[in-house]
């Protein structure tokens, strides 16, 4: 942390108070819902779309077993009610764990990517090839955080709980980098992983400088200059004034 800020505000819900999932529970509920979870997931491979509602709801039922009734996931199985943040943290938790089989983290995947397209969250820079189940670690998720009062847009992988999103920030203003205009809007673009540890390394490769106008910024970027050069040069070859001809650039 520098003098710059308080405690950072990141996108999230407080969650109930948890106790420690139940997998016996979770493995025999799968089982049982096994025939629709198949079903709906392959309708959504034929069909090349996320799973509808009815998938997303049963999933959230079978996860919401190993954590109890009153669980987010629980409640949102039962009256689709809750939104990706206040689902992300319990489902990632049972994603992170141990305990968690590959087949647990597809119908994960499944979920965090139905709740992410719903809320139309995703950066949409980085589609998925609809054929192949989907992985949270591959697409990036937008997400509104504040720092000094200051509210600022981030894309961050769906792999990220709310306390790794809080330490990513922290991260970020240690860099003195952070508080310039043009780094926060580097971290806007929907293809930037706030996450990526090469993060300053590509913003500064990338970065340019900072300009008045978008003629001043035309002039830098672009060959522009030498053009006026020619033109210049073209001129005299044919025995015309300088100001006969000029260049107009649009804005």
């Amino acid at each position: 942390m520098t003098e710059h800020e308080p405690t950072p505000i990141v996108e999230t819900r407080l969650a109930p108070e948890r106790t420690p999932p139940d997998w016996r529970r979770l493995e025999v509920v799968a089982r049982r819902y096994e025939h629709p979870l198949q079903e709906g997931i392959a309708r959504a491979l034929t069909n090349k779309t996320e799973i509808d509602e009815g998938t997303a709801r049963c999933i959230a039922h079978v996860l919401g077993r190993a954590l109890g009734p009153d669980s987010r996931l629980a409640a949102f199985a039962r009256d689709g009610e809750g939104n990706y943040f206040d689902l992300r943290d319990e489902y990632l938790d049972l994603y992170n764990a141990e305990e968690a089989t590959p087949e647990v983290k597809e119908l994960i995947n499944w979920l965090g990517t139905y709740l992410v397209a719903a809320e139309n969250r995703g950066s949409g820079v980085r589609p998925r090839d609809a054929a192949q189940p989907p992985r949270l670690d591959r697409f990036l998720v937008r997400t509104r955080v504040t720092t000094s009062g200051r509210p600022t847009t981030i894309y961050v992988p769906g792999t990220l709980n709310s306390k790794d999103i809080e330490t990513l920030v922290v991260g970020l203003e240690e860099c003195q980098e952070f508080f310039g205009a043009a780094f926060r809007a580097y971290l806007s673009l929907p293809d930037v992983n706030a996450a990526d540890n090469d993060l300053l390394d590509t913003f500064n490769e990338n970065y340019a400088g900072s300009f008045d106008s978008y003629e001043d910024a035309a002039h830098f970027l672009s060959p522009l200059e030498d053009w006026e050069i020619e033109l210049a040069n073209w001129a005299d070859d044919h025995r015309l004034p300088h100001d006969a001809v000029e260049l107009h650039v649009a804005t």
